[in-house]
């Protein structure tokens, strides 16, 4: 049982701050919050009252597959990566429009502008 929440206040507050600069500035924020010195209790806490939004990606092309979701405040993203045996390994938590590496890379929409337009020219469009 947490006695105190001044950890978990902090952490709020800090998070708080990070959607206020992200929409002033458009600059994000990150935190892995099994390093940030809360207790698991107090991890719980933070991760209970973000809550859970209506999005939800996921990113199984890796070893290491990651779930993000969009907690109920907008903004605020939760990712939970797991190793080989779906076992939760890290949680994140991004302060972002969405989670950085969801986002099409300019390499990744280059390619396909060229699958598309070898598409549409087999397809005699």
């Amino acid at each position: 049982m947490i006695e105190n929440y001044n950890n978990v206040r902090a952490i709020l507050n800090e998070l708080r701050q990070a959607l206020k600069q992200l929409r002033e500035t458009g600059e994000t924020y990150s935190i892995y919050i099994e390093k940030t010195g809360l207790t698991e209790e107090e991890q719980v806490e933070v991760l209970e009252t973000l809550g859970r939004g209506h999005i939800t990606i996921n990113f199984n092309e890796t070893d290491q597959p990651v779930e993000w979701y969009e907690s109920q405040f907008s903004g605020i993203w939760i990712g939970t990566y797991k190793n080989g045996r779906d076992d939760s390994i890290l949680h994140t938590v991004e302060v972002s429009r969405y989670p950085e590496v969801v986002g099409a890379y300019d390499e990744d929409i280059i390619t396909a502008e060229e699958d598309l337009t070898t598409w549409i020219d087999a397809a005699g469009l």
